[in-house]
């Protein structure tokens, strides 16, 4: 049995993208709103997997399909008794603060660009608390963290490449040969032995040849040699031929991704100039001779000790944590066009930016490896002796366990929680606006109170994508108007929630 979904969704209220659309929406054929109901009549199905849940009827045979924090694209697809009754269908679905798709491009659109920009501007490193364990990945790394490796370290690649050409390594290696007699350059007891045995090289010749006098009458017409030649061909060569070969790969694709038009035009030509230094390096007559790699050979002095080669290796080990949760989260929220992770990862890229003005520091991204843990996504954004600023950190609770998006830290504490909140509510009257003042949304406020109550912190604030800000301070009451310099570096304890937009449009 075959149904046509697209026809059940066009009657349960879904809207067909338009046209003008469907590239920046693919493979997505229709959306819909966020927290809305859209009833689904599907008599033939059973269940109906929606993204990565599965819903059942809830009256007779309609699903009740209503989408929560879920922006983005999502898949579609029925099933009676196990099987599929037709293809999935992609469903595009759009928050409730955009009017129109085109407003929801616009917004999607620009949020990238803003990011882009804004990591673009951060130094951005990745640390280790060791090196050691570093093996080379199976998986293909992250295009987006390809693209901040190139980014941010363009300039060491072309210094580490310009000191491996300039003195590359070599080394002798031996091609035995059988040479004329009257070129043997050498005769020791191996040579020796070869003449004696290899009968089939011996011709004859004068008595008075004094070796004749011992061969009976023979003389041997080729000599085995030994013949030194320099190579390049060595394990460490080819280390780097792989390495390269592996980061050009990697960085030819990054035109294909969808993002790519949002990068800034200074980090694409960036890109495009490494493409270009990679591709020169490995035309090169050194790289002709050397062999594909077939062990890696990380305890090699020369890797670990020699100037260049210990650079790449450097950044090979950077190459190989190309799979961290933060780029991998972050490419995946990209491909399905998912707002409210990008608006949180945006959020921190901003909130490191502002910090660094408001407390006169430079600031230093790097993100951390445990041995114990293996990988896992724990920014760290260092603003000197000012305080940290750490993504996704745990704070002790009395309680149960509570994970703000970001956690302010000065002199190794916890003082201040922040939560990305890609949520508004609309002032009472302001329901047939085009465009409304944009509120916090009051649950998001009882959030706050629960992390600053089990937490113990000094202050916990919602940021979201709205107009108003809002902070009601212990034994104050609301104070207005109030900043994010008042409360990171003030004495002010309380709740509140303050507007953070990507771009003045929204």
């Amino acid at each position: 049995m075959t149904l046509n979904l697209a026809e059940r969704l066009a009657a349960a209220g879904l809207a067909p993208v338009p046209e003008a659309f469907r590239a920046a929406f693919a493979p997505a054929q229709f959306y819909l709103y966020e927290w809305c109901d859209y009833w689904l009549h599907l008599p033939e199905a059973d269940r109906l997997h929606v993204g990565d849940a599965w819903l059942t009827p809830t009256v007779g045979a309609y699903f009740r399909l209503r989408l929560e924090n879920r922006l983005g694209l999502t898949i579609l697809q029925p099933f009676a008794q196990a099987r599929p009754l037709c293809p999935p269908v992609g469903v595009e679905v759009l928050s409730p603060k955009f009017p129109t798709p085109q407003a929801h491009v616009a917004f999607f659109q620009g949020l990238l660009t803003d990011l882009f920009t804004r990591a673009a501007r951060l130094p951005f490193t990745v640390q280790a608390e060791t090196a050691r364990g570093v093996v080379e990945a199976v998986q293909p790394p992250s295009p987006l963290f390809v693209l901040h490796l190139l980014c941010q370290y363009a300039a060491a690649l072309r210094e580490a490449l310009a000191l491996v050409q300039a003195q590359p390594h070599r080394c002798l290696t031996e091609h035995p040969a059988w040479l004329p007699l009257a070129q043997a350059a050498e005769a020791d007891a191996e040579v020796l032995l070869s003449v004696v045995t290899a009968t089939e090289q011996w011709q004859p010749a004068a008595r008075a040849f004094p070796l004749a006098q011992r061969l009976r009458g023979h003389a041997p017409a080729r000599v085995w040699q030994r013949r030194p030649e320099e190579t390049y061909d060595t394990p460490e060569n080819r280390f780097v031929r792989h390495f390269l070969e592996q980061v050009l790969v990697a960085a030819e694709g990054l035109a294909r991704q969808p993002w790519w038009p949002n990068v800034p035009p200074e980090r694409q030509r960036r890109v495009v100039e490494s493409i270009s230094l990679l591709r020169q390096t490995l035309g090169q007559p050194l790289f002709a001779e050397v062999g594909p790699l077939h062990v890696l050979p990380l305890t090699s002095q020369v890797l670990l000790r020699r100037d260049g080669y210990r650079e790449l290796l450097a950044l090979w080990q950077q190459f190989q944590r190309a799979r961290r949760p933060l780029f991998g989260a972050l490419q995946h929220a990209v491909e399905v066009r998912d707002v409210a992770t990008l608006y949180e990862t945006w959020v921190f890229f901003a909130l490191v930016e502002e910090l660094a003005v408001v407390l006169d520091a430079s600031p230093a991204l790097d993100v951390r490896v445990s041995v114990e843990e293996g990988l896992r996504w724990n920014a760290v954004a260092r603003l000197g002796a000012a305080g940290n600023l750490v993504y996704n950190q745990s704070p002790p609770s009395f309680s149960v366990g509570l994970r703000p998006d970001f956690t302010w830290r000065r002199q190794g504490r916890p003082e201040v929680v922040l939560d990305a909140k890609f949520r508004l509510e609309r002032p009472w009257g302001a329901e047939d606006a085009d465009m409304p003042e944009a509120t916090a949304r009051r649950a998001d406020l009882y959030k706050m109170h629960t992390y600053r109550d089990a937490l113990g912190v000094r202050a916990a604030v919602a940021l979201y994508p709205g107009d108003e800000a809002l902070f009601y301070a212990v034994g104050r009451g609301r104070v207005s108007p109030v900043t994010l310099a008042e409360i990171i570096t003030g004495d002010l304890s309380g709740v509140g929630a303050l507007p953070m937009k990507p771009f003045e449009e929204v």
